[in-house]
């Protein structure tokens, strides 16, 4: 995992379970990574910054706009995202790397946010306590998950 901040990592491993933590590795530059087959990308990076990457590595990404899926020896996770109910009307916004009427996962939460009145954000660092509550609220509203699997 790439992070620069060493306070964020921390809180992400503790989150793992005990028997899996050692197996998430900080790392500050890319040549750190060069033996590691599975990248969880938080941030958009370079062609050239994937290169540091061993053949046959798969890129976990949460990053909008998504990685270029450059690498052919390489694969490369989906994005979360959400189908939007189809009565919704009058919602401007336009997600360039998604079909109509799917938006980014962190888009959604912005969508279910602004239905429930709440005063806290779904965009950017997450409340991990939070998640399942905005998770139902989401399917409460008509949201469902996609992925290429599920279209």
């Amino acid at each position: 995992m790439l992070t620069l901040s060493t306070d964020r990592f921390q809180r992400i491993q503790k989150e793992a379970p005990v028997e899996y933590q050692n197996y998430l590795v900080q790392v500050t530059k890319y040549q750190a990574a060069q033996n590691c087959k599975t990248w969880i990308v938080g941030k958009w990076i370079t062609p050239r910054e994937q290169y540091w990457a061993p053949r046959g590595t798969h890129f976990h990404q949460f990053v909008v706009p998504p990685i270029l899926s450059f690498r052919k020896d390489c694969t490369y996770g989906d994005l979360a995202a959400m189908r939007l109910p189809e009565d919704v009307e009058g919602l401007g916004c336009c997600e360039y790397t998604m079909e109509r009427g799917v938006v980014h996962a962190c888009h959604a939460g912005g969508v279910v946010h602004s239905l429930e009145g709440w005063d806290h954000h779904e965009v950017g660092a997450l409340d991990v306590n939070r998640i399942d509550l905005v998770w139902e609220a989401a399917l409460k509203h008509g949201l469902r998950p996609v992925s290429r699997f599920t279209q």
